[in-house]
């Protein structure tokens, strides 16, 4: 019995000693993973912060490639815009000559006007690109590639208590190594652990790995999912998933927003450049030959430059196909022999033929030339060798670019997938530590991929960069047809007797062209050229014989020329003359005698209106109107003449205009306008308020005008010069003729209630002093202080006279005039010398 004892006692010693041993080794296992855990943790996150400071990194060198290529850009279309504008302002051609011919501008100024919209284009796409880039990679930066920094509640999780190995199963605490397993490989259990292991065979059975694995090492990779995913998140969508870093893919996901401008950039840089030597050099084709005359240095000039566009086109362009674009350049040949044959010193009808052709072929290649450059610059739809290659410029294979400027775009996006040897961390913590849907499928055809690419970029799959490029393009060409079809005209129209569309150089542009009037009397004879004059040339005593034969001879033409009407008004003047001819033959002098112009070019005497102006009325304005003409002073007062009263040729007494009042108009200010119309009277003050009176005319003495709504008529402060007004419809029309201006400026209101708009300006001599409108409001009439008026005809500025200035009346000045219903003027004559003189109206 005692030896049962002593068994059992020492079967139980070992039982317990082996427990306590498998205990500790179970235990010791426990402390060991988790101390490589934590560690473990906290390693991963380091590497991966560094690995994200080498991301932040990526993210600035890429956008600061693209933002130092567009400042470059920027800098060399500046000077570019300096050169040109040089060019064309101080430097033009025809501003210190007469101008080369109108086909050689046209060759200059498309080429500048090209320079100048693509040297515009250039500064705003790359101002573009450069601020879109620099924006993507602040907003990328500040939201998007951050450094995964973990939270204490996140390192607390990690972190495991000795004690928690009390929380582990019986099985797992007492687990006999080499012998038990820790799970079974079940369906039902959580397995796939540590598969990744290279181990040999033998000792791969003694591992732990895919099921056999402790039930704490479980827990903590399921805790790790759920808890550190917060720290490595992902903002990218699935479409941009692949197999490069995520900061990659989304950059080049959003670099597909700007790259189509820099792209386009640079080849508004390269187009301008070419249209800038192309017109720099039809500048010199002209100076050289119209002001300097050096014929062989011109050619000089049209080498290098010839050469130099060559030079471009080869280190800019790789073409696919037969090398058309070269042919631009050739244009500065064909143009400098055709302006050659144009200064040539000897005319020939042959020559002047092969100089057309010249000028038609530079046009047709200048046509052919802007039409391969729209080719080259469209986007291909192959993608070119380069791209996709380590080393140099670098885009994916789906963006469409034109592939002939593949040398000269260096556009650089980020990689699509990792090269070999190289890690990234961030996205292996990523992975291992969330639980994330798989990656959608890549488009499984470059087509796909390509419209999934260009789905944003606009119309057809086309960015707005080569939108814009192209319709400069199709401008130019557009440019260069309409200078071929105008040549055409020139040529057409040379040598006929059609005139010109233009006038002459020198001519006023509202004048005939004079070498389309008949000649001269005396055309035939010979001009003297040199110093010295009639007086003290060789020709002196010559030409006082031959005016005076000239005139013999052609008198007799001229007075038959001349209408019976002219005839008689030569004869009247000539038969008021003739009684001062005695007087001077008795006096011997002219002394007494009126001015000789006053007897040629004054009109016949005006006949006086027998008016009784009511008592102290000053009449500064006449306004006509269907049943009268209105006599206005400048405070409100008026007299109303009927036309019963002035279309009578003699009256017997004097008629007593009628009296009236403009009720509420003096405190709008001083009346200096009026018309008179079917609506009413409308009046203008000194302030540009303008008043409408309604009605046939006053009632009981009292005539009721109110402002009209809208602006007042901009006259500025003080104003002291002429106003006319007058309405068609709706609209009103002003006519201002500002003191010591030689022009009418007009304005107009088309809607009520708004503001009055400068419509014209029109040529007027100072000494106009008032004006008014027709009734129908086409016609303005201009009248001087001496009675003298003018009709201008507002449809296309033609200026006539309608009434001569008055003869008889030296004292007096014409204030104003209006236009009768009968046909006939009324003018309103005061006192110019201060006397007391009652005013007169004057009809005829």
């Amino acid at each position: 019995m005692a030896g049962l004892e002593v068994g059992a006692a020492a079967a139980a010693a070992t039982a317990g000693g082996v427990g306590m041993g498998l205990f500790s080794y179970n235990r010791g296992n426990y402390m060991f993973d988790q101390k490589n855990h934590y560690s473990r943790f906290t390693a991963g996150l380091n590497m991966a912060i560094a690995q994200t400071g080498l991301y932040k990194q990526d993210i600035e060198q890429l956008t600061e490639l693209t933002v130092s290529r567009q400042d470059c850009y920027h800098g060399i279309a500046a000077m570019g815009l300096t050169i040109l504008t040089a060019i064309y302002c101080p430097g033009r051609l025809g501003l210190h000559t007469s101008p080369p011919p109108g086909w050689l501008m046209g060759l200059e100024f498309v080429n500048i006007a090209g320079c100048y919209m693509f040297l515009g284009l250039a500064l705003w796409l790359a101002m573009h690109a450069s601020m879109r880039a620099d924006t993507a990679s602040t907003h990328m930066l500040t939201r998007f590639v951050r450094l995964p920094i973990p939270s204490q509640g996140m390192l607390d999780t990690a972190r495991k208590f000795l004690s928690s190995f009390e929380e582990q199963p019986m099985k797992e605490v007492l687990r006999v190594p080499f012998i038990m397993s820790h799970q079974a490989a079940d369906p039902k259990n959580e397995g796939g652990f540590n598969e990744g292991m290279s181990i040999d065979d033998a000792a791969k059975r003694r591992s732990r790995h895919d099921y056999d694995v402790p039930a704490w090492y479980r827990k903590e990779k399921d805790i790790d999912n759920r808890s550190t995913s917060e720290t490595i998140g992902s903002m990218m969508p699935l479409d941009a998933k692949g197999e490069s870093p995520e900061h990659f893919q989304a950059y080049r996901e959003i670099q597909m927003e700007w790259f189509p401008y820099d792209v386009y950039s640079r080849l508004s840089i390269f187009l301008a450049f070419m249209h800038l030597v192309h017109c720099w050099t039809y500048l010199q084709i002209g100076h050289q030959l119209q002001e300097t005359r050096a014929l062989f240095a011109c050619a000089i000039v049209v080498l290098p430059m010839f050469v130099l566009q060559q030079v471009i086109l080869t280190l800019d362009i790789v073409p696919s196909s037969f090398p058309i674009h070269r042919l631009g350049p050739c244009a500065l040949w064909t143009a400098y022999i055709a302006a050659v044959i144009e200064y040539k010193r000897w005319y020939t009808p042959e020559a002047q033929v092969v100089g057309f052709v010249l000028v038609y072929v530079s046009y047709a290649i200048h046509i052919i030339y802007t039409l391969s450059l729209l080719r080259l610059c469209r986007p291909s739809d192959e993608a070119p060798a380069v791209a996709e290659t380590p080393g140099a410029s670098w885009w994916p294979g789906e963006w469409r670019l034109p592939s002939a400027f593949q040398h000269a775009i260096w556009l650089v996006a980020p990689p699509k997938k990792i090269e070999e040897g190289q890690v990234d961390i961030v996205g292996e913590l990523r992975a291992a530590q969330r639980d994330a849907p798989s990656p959608r499928a890549a488009p499984a055809t470059d087509a796909e991929r390509r419209a999934d690419v260009h789905r944003a970029l606009g119309m057809q799959g086309e960015s707005p960069a080569w939108v814009n490029v192209k319709i400069g393009l199709i401008v130019c060409t557009v440019a260069w047809i309409w200078l071929t079809v105008g040549f055409t005209i020139e040529v057409l129209n040379q040598g006929t007797a059609h005139p010109s569309l233009l006038s002459a150089p020198g001519v006023p542009n509202h004048a005939r062209d004079p070498r389309y009037r008949p000649a001269k009397i005396g055309a035939h004879e010979v001009t003297e050229v040199g110093t010295g004059g009639v007086e003290a040339g060789p020709a002196k005593g010559v030409h006082s014989g031959a005016v005076e034969r000239r005139l013999h001879e052609a008198s007799g033409d001229v007075i038959a020329s001349m209408g019976p009407t002219m005839r008689q008004a030569i004869a009247e003047k000539v038969r008021e003359v003739l009684p001062y001819l005695h007087q001077v033959q008795r006096n011997g002098g002219l002394a007494g005698l009126p001015q000789v112009e006053d007897l040629l070019l004054a009109g016949p005497t005006a006949r006086t209106a027998l008016v009784r102006w009511p008592a102290l009325f000053e009449p500064q304005m006449l306004a006509c109107g269907p049943h009268g003409a209105a006599a206005l002073s400048r405070h409100g007062r008026g007299a109303l003449m009927h036309h019963r009263h002035l279309e009578t040729e003699e009256l017997a007494e004097h008629h007593e205009a009628a009296p009236f009042a403009l009720e509420g108009a003096i405190r709008h200010g001083p009346l200096i306008a009026s018309s008179w119309d079917d609506h009413g009277l409308l009046l203008v003050t000194k302030q540009g308020a303008v008043l409408h009176c309604p009605g046939g005319g006053p009632v009981a003495g009292r005539w009721k005008c109110e402002p009209m709504a809208g602006a007042r008529l901009p006259l500025g402060r003080d104003f002291s010069g002429s106003v006319a007004v007058t309405r068609s419809g709706g609209a009103l029309r002003a006519a201002v003729l500002f003191p010591g201006d030689g022009s009418i400026s007009l304005f107009a209101r088309t809607v009520a209630a708004s503001s009055w708009l400068p419509s014209g300006e029109v040529r007027a001599s100072l000494a106009h002093k008032s004006a008014s409108f027709s009734a129908d409001g086409e016609v303005l009439v201009l009248t001087t202080a001496d009675g003298a008026v003018s009709h201008l005809r507002m449809r296309d500025g033609a200026m006539s006279t309608a009434a001569p200035r008055l003869a008889g009346f030296k004292d007096y000045e014409v204030s104003s005039a209006c236009g009768l219903p009968a046909g006939s003027l009324a003018r309103l004559a005061l006192s110019s010398n201060g006397a007391n003189q009652e005013p007169k109206l004057l009809l005829g």
